[in-house]
């Protein structure tokens, strides 16, 4: 049965209030199964069979930030219409004819608004309406990236994209694909990423970075890591929420910090109606002994989960270190787990497309 959004914010969104920031979570920058969610090597880029660009009709004006943080305000003069919607590719269905739910799931990249992109020399930050900036910045599908001059293979180091401060809506960006993705989207607090594109990720696509905050991803697409795509770094039952969204290869969807400075949780995340292809070690990694969640629904796998072999994984349970002393262990055998405290999902609500 699905779980609806209301319910499910309702359920882990008893969020407490902010700590510090989460930092020093290298985790590994190792083969992408080690189980850490270290840094991700660039792949082939969206050019292929996998989230191929297509044109995307818009009026709305975006928003302008400076490289330095600077912003002005944008008003949306209309609608974007999505690339593809609903059943996607040709109507491929799940077991009994089922499609994915929703009628905003993207398929297909946007074509940039701005031509071949804008590369900019340092990290953008998107300042809240209380800190002089807005709450939404719609950047009408312009593609942009960051003058990174760390390899995407070297493990940290590589500079954000877009650091998004509390409160904060970001929608209709594409994040250029490959070093210039680097470490992509860091939330500095609640923030919503909607339809956010991620050519080629770097690093990680976005980062949930601050303690008791909510990052929700929605209407999006990530493709080519080699390891994670959403990185959980914020303790203090802070939550990751990934709906009607595309992620295909990939090492990890989503990956709970497995040796961050002063490591803790719990730390939840929300997976429903979604796509994904291709992926390379699971869907998510939680740490058990942190007491963190994952709820899972709706999820459309490529081709089928295939239960005799256990693959792709779905849900694998860790056991975490701090402050970088030693690696997280994968418990169980790293077999995925069902309807645990940790992982909580059931088979049923693994489909195929």
């Amino acid at each position: 049965m699905r779980l609806g959004l209301t319910s499910a914010f309702t359920m882990l969104l008893a969020i407490g209030a902010a700590g510090a920031v989460q930092i020093g979570c290298s985790d590994d920058a190792a083969a992408p199964d080690d189980g850490q969610g270290g840094s991700s090597a660039t792949s082939s880029t969206s050019s292929g069979s996998i989230g191929t660009t297509s044109s995307t009709t818009s009026a709305t004006t975006g928003a302008t930030t400076g490289a330095g943080g600077g912003t002005t305000s944008s008003t949306t003069a209309g609608s974007t219409t999505s690339a593809t919607t609903g059943g996607g590719e040709g109507g491929s269905t799940g077991p009994g004819g089922e499609e994915p739910l929703g009628d905003d799931l993207p398929m297909e990249i946007p074509t940039p608004t701005n031509g071949d992109g804008e590369i900019r020399t340092e990290t953008t930050v998107l300042k809240n309406a209380a800190n002089g900036g807005q709450d939404v910045y719609d950047f009408n599908n312009q593609k942009i990236g960051v003058n990174n001059t760390e390899d995407c293979d070297d493990g940290e180091g590589q500079k954000t994209v877009f650091e998004v401060e509390d409160g904060v809506t970001v929608k209709n960006l594409i994040i250029a694909g490959g070093l210039p993705g680097g470490n992509g989207i860091v939330c500095k607090g609640d923030c919503t990423l909607d339809h956010v594109y991620w050519e080629d990720v770097c690093e990680d696509a976005a980062t949930n970075s601050k303690d008791g905050a909510t990052m929700r991803i929605n209407s999006s697409i990530a493709l080519h890591s080699a390891d994670k795509i959403f990185q959980h770094n914020a303790k203090g039952g802070s939550t990751t929420i990934v709906t009607n969204s595309y992620i295909a290869d990939f090492g990890k969807l989503w990956r709970s910090c497995g040796d961050c400075t002063a490591n803790g949780g719990p730390r939840n995340l929300i997976i429903d109606n979604v796509r994904v292809d291709q992926v390379k070690t699971t869907v998510a990694g939680a740490n058990q002994n942190y007491g963190d969640t994952v709820t899972i629904t709706n999820l459309y796998v490529k081709g089928g989960y295939d239960e005799e072999d256990d693959k792709p994984k779905i849900c694998q349970e860790y056991r975490a270190v701090t402050d970088h002393m030693g690696e997280s262990q994968k418990l169980h055998g790293g077999a995925s787990q069902w309807n645990t405290d940790t992982c909580r999902v059931s088979k049923s609500d693994i489909k195929s497309w």
